[in-house]
C-alpha cells in the first residue's frame, strides 16, 4: 500500500511541475504575442509615416515581429506537448488509485 501512495505522491509531483511549465509557456505566448504587435505597429507606423524613419527602426520591427513568431509557435508547440504529458500523468495516477481497491463508506 504505502508504494502505491508513492506512486501518486510522485504523480502528484510530475504533475505539479508540468503545470508550471505550462504556465510559463501560457506567459511567454503573451509575451510573443506582445513582440508582434509592437512590431507589427512600428512597421506600419514607420511605413505609413507616422513616425520618422530610418533603416533601424524598420529592422526593429521587422525583427520584432519574426522573434515574436517563432517564440509563439514554439511556446504553443511547447504547451500541447506538455499538456498531453499532463494528461498521461493524470491518467497514470487514477489508473494507480482505482488498482487501489479502495472501499467507500456508507451513511447507514
Amino acid at each position: 500500500m504505502t508504494d502505491l501512495h508513492k506512486q501518486i505522491a510522485d504523480l502528484e509531483t510530475e504533475i505539479d511541475a508540468l503545470s508550471q511549465a505550462a504556465e510559463q509557456c501560457r506567459k511567454s505566448m503573451i509575451v510573443a504575442r506582445l513582440a508582434i504587435i509592437a512590431g507589427v505597429l512600428l512597421v506600419g507606423a514607420s511605413l505609413s509615416g507616422f513616425i520618422r524613419t530610418d533603416a533601424l527602426v524598420l529592422v526593429i520591427g521587422i525583427a520584432a515581429t519574426l522573434a515574436g513568431i517563432g517564440l509563439l509557435g514554439s511556446s504553443r508547440g511547447s504547451l500541447e506537448h506538455i499538456t498531453g504529458k499532463i494528461r498521461a500523468s493524470e491518467s497514470r495516477r487514477d489508473d494507480v488509485i482505482d488498482g487501489m481497491n479502495i472501499k467507500t463508506v456508507q451513511d447507514g
